[in-house]
């Protein structure tokens, strides 16, 4: 493992033999207010006069337009390929944890004011599922990650 140092005193970690690819560039950590952390991004000029920037986990792992890379345990400046792995857009957003807006404290529970319960549900393809109400949020929240676990395997994320 080698770490790259960064700008606003962050590092970055690789694997030793991404070393040479990395080390082409000029890094530097850019916050992202959306996930809350930091990720190590390098500006380069294409070869048709364009700037443009470059992510260091998507180089590391030769992501394709249209590919997402998603950091297993979120930890945004770990690019170690064991961290890392190739995922659509769908499986990406089911490893993001709770909204900002949550008011149960729990992923994927909601208090439902018309029904005077807690109210569970999870995205499935693209469409919200209704999981069930709840007398309390620590059961909405059971049923959301049993759901979770069952729906989205290796991408489940319950936090």
């Amino acid at each position: 493992m080698i770490e790259i140092p960064l700008t606003q005193g962050q590092v970055a970690l690789i694997d030793d033999e991404d070393f040479e690819l990395i080390s082409k560039f000029k890094w530097r950590a850019v916050w992202n207010p959306h996930t809350k952390s930091f990720y190590a991004k390098a500006h380069i000029r294409k070869p048709d006069g364009k700037d443009t920037t470059l992510r260091m986990h998507r180089l590391i792992m030769n992501a394709q337009p249209g590919q997402q890379v998603d950091h297993v345990h979120h930890l945004t400046l770990d690019n170690r390929k064991s961290e890392l792995r190739i995922c659509t857009n769908s499986e990406n957003l089911m490893n993001r944890g709770a909204q900002e807006n949550n008011t149960s404290g729990y992923k994927g529970v909601s208090w439902n004011k018309r029904d005077r319960k807690w109210h569970a549900q999870i995205w499935v393809n693209g469409k919200r599922k209704h999981l069930g109400y709840f007398s309390t949020p620590e059961d909405g929240y059971a049923a959301y990650c049993k759901a979770a676990h069952d729906l989205h395997g290796q991408f489940a994320r319950v936090a």
